[in-house]
C-alpha cells in the first residue's frame, strides 16, 4: 500500500493521542496527575476493591456521584453528559441526580459490575423527649422486697 508523503518525500507520522483522555467530548485527566489526596481518600472509604466494582456516592438532595476510575468507567457505559462530567481539582467526576442511581446500577450490573452505594451516616436528631434513668433491675427488685419486709 502507497502512503502519502508530504513536500520532501517524508511521510509526516500524525502524533499519537494517548488512550483514555477523552470519551467523546468529555475530557479525562491524565491519571497519573489525579492528585494523592483525592487517590487516597477514594481508597479509605472504598478500601481495595476489585476492578470490576463500581461505588456511587448518594448526598441525597445534592445529587450521587461516580468519582476517579469509576467516574470514567460509568461515562464510558452511561453516557455522562456535559452537564454531569466535570474536572474537579484535576480527578475526573460524573455528578447525577439521584433518580438515576437505580437505572445506573442495574445498567452497570447488567456490564457485569458490581455497585456499591455509599451515603453519609446521618446524625440522629434529638426527639424532643428526655432520656429515662437507666435503672438496674436487680437492684430495684431487692429494694421492693426490702420495702415489702
Amino acid at each position: 500500500m502507497a502512503s502519502s508523503s508530504s513536500a520532501g518525500g517524508r511521510s509526516k507520522a500524525k502524533p499519537r493521542t494517548p488512550a483514555g483522555v477523552g470519551i467523546g467530548a468529555l475530557p479525562i485527566p491524565d491519571p497519573r496527575t489525579w492528585p494523592a489526596k483525592i487517590r487516597r481518600w477514594f481508597h479509605d472509604i472504598t478500601g481495595d476493591c476489585g476492578t470490576l466494582e463500581v461505588f456511587i456516592f448518594n448526598a441525597g438532595d445534592g445529587g450521587a456521584a461516580f468519582y476517579l476510575h469509576d467516574a470514567i468507567t460509568a461515562a464510558g457505559l452511561l453516557g455522562a453528559s456535559e452537564a454531569e462530567w466535570h474536572t474537579e481539582n484535576g480527578y475526573p467526576a460524573f455528578i447525577f441526580d439521584t433518580a438515576k442511581i437505580e437505572d445506573f446500577t442495574r445498567r452497570l450490573s447488567l456490564a457485569g459490575y458490581i455497585v456499591r452505594e455509599l451515603a453519609p451516616i446521618e446524625p440522629r436528631k434529638p426527639t424532643g423527649s428526655k432520656r429515662a434513668r437507666v435503672i438496674d433491675i436487680a437492684t430495684a427488685r431487692k429494694a421492693k422486697r426490702a420495702d415489702t419486709e
